[in-house]
């Protein structure tokens, strides 16, 4: 006898529902056709902090001495991950144990220059309140500055169905009054004994440049299932990737993830859509692209044709930064994929990880693009002992992806070069 459809799908009568069921299937869906989560309408962006284009210096957050270090040693270092200040546990601070360690174990002219967040700063609406805890008490030891793009919890509104909200709310209000303040010296939290002070950046979707790579960062709004990104801000993108440094590292941030292969929320079409169209009306690709949302870790290579030849581009799932529970991945035909898994149209599945928190680690040099992944199982008041998961050279001349650690470091497996991707739609 076969399941009710009620049991199998959670949908009843009237619309009615009582739970979601994990995406599996024969193959890896990493574009679910729907996942039906809880949605809120489109949020309307805050005011920037000036005028277009958004663009923000490293200059502007560093020392000139400090930027001269960085730009003699050849190399940028930084922290990157997503989905972190949970107030229900103290996985957030696992994590930036972890970072913490990671950046004094570095030689000096190697430290991390700062940590991207990729969105979801804190849970579950973005409250000012909630920042003191599970953002200036979690980072209070950590040394590098912290700049980040929004996400989608950090602009939702409070749900009625929760009870009584803050009537004074409004969408990012507390993202704006950390990460985009007028005074950069404003102290964040004076009760949590911490010194960081709140960041200055342009706008919610902004620009970064530095002396070896240009980050774009979007902002992807307020949907748990898909992006909703408006045509201002697909305008500006657009005007940014022409306007990036033909020279530098190219990396784009998006909130929302184009693909994945967990079994909640899946990759999104949006994102995927507004990235590809800016790419091709531009004919500018990124070298490397960045999203949270998933809380757990995957690395994608995502295999295009460029203006001058074949693109392998890393497309990265980094959202195991603090999220109290970890993504789990799709079964396929009853079981967890196994990686490397290519997947059609280009698209390989080249690493993940489920089981543990972690964060990456990005060097940028004129060459190349180092990544490594660590990350550890979560023990409750346990120093975290990481451990290297994933490792990856993006060969800036070349615009080819190597598992390893490739180029002067050293060997690595070179991944193939599969058909480029078309326009098929992907699942």
């Amino acid at each position: 006898m076969s399941q009710s459809h009620s049991f199998s799908t959670g949908q009843g009568a009237r619309k009615r529902r009582s739970y979601r069921p994990p995406i599996a299937g024969a193959k890896l869906q990493v574009q679910a056709a729907s996942t039906q989560l809880p949605t809120y309408p489109f949020q309307p962006l805050p005011a920037p902090n000036g005028a277009a284009p958004y663009r923000y210096d490293l200059s502007q957050l560093l020392t000139a001495d400090d930027v001269k270090q960085i730009t003699a040693a050849g190399t940028l270092v930084f922290h990157t991950v997503g989905d972190t200040g949970d107030y229900r546990g103290q996985q957030q601070d696992f994590v930036a144990a972890m970072m913490t360690q990671d950046a004094q174990s570095l030689p000096a002219n190697n430290k991390p220059a700062f940590f991207y967040h990729l969105g979801d700063v804190i849970y579950f609406a973005g409250d000012i309140i909630r920042y003191p805890a599970n953002f200036y008490a979690t980072y209070k030891n950590y040394p590098p500055f912290i700049v980040a793009i929004p996400g989608n919890h950090d602009c939702q509104p409070d749900d009625p169905s929760d009870g009584a909200g803050d009537p004074n709310k409004t969408p990012l209000d507390g993202w704006v009054q950390n990460f985009m303040a007028k005074d950069p010296s404003q102290p964040g939290s004076n009760k949590t004994g911490a010194t960081r002070t709140q960041m200055d950046l342009p706008n919610v979707y902004w620009t970064f440049t530095t002396p070896f790579a240009t980050i774009i960062g979007l902002f992807s709004n307020v949907g748990e299932d898909q992006a909703e990104v408006h045509q201002d801000q697909i305008n500006w993108f657009q005007g940014e990737l022409t306007a990036a440094n033909p020279n530098l590292a190219l990396i784009v941030t998006i909130h929302h993830p184009p693909f994945s292969g967990d079994d909640e929320h899946s990759g999104s079409s949006v994102s995927d859509q507004v990235l590809m169209n800016a790419f091709k009306a531009t004919n500018r690709y990124p070298n490397l692209v960045l999203s949270g949302h998933v809380h757990n870790y995957q690395r994608f290579t995502n295999v295009l044709q460029g203006p001058k030849g074949q693109l392998q581009i890393p497309y990265i799932v980094a959202g195991a930064g603090g999220y109290t529970n970890l993504g789990a991945m799709q079964l396929v035909n009853g079981a967890p994929p196994k990686a490397p898994l290519a997947l059609g149209n280009g698209l390989t599945l080249e690493q993940y990880d489920a089981k543990n928190f972690g964060f990456l680690r990005l060097s940028v040099s004129k060459t190349q693009i180092v990544g490594t992944y660590f990350s550890a199982p979560y023990v409750s008041g346990a120093t975290p002992s990481a451990s290297v998961i994933d490792s990856f050279t993006v060969d800036l001349v070349k615009n080819t992806v190597t598992t390893g650690v490739g180029g002067s470091a050293g060997g690595g497996r070179k991944k193939p070069k599969p058909s480029p991707s078309k326009k098929k739609k992907r699942r």
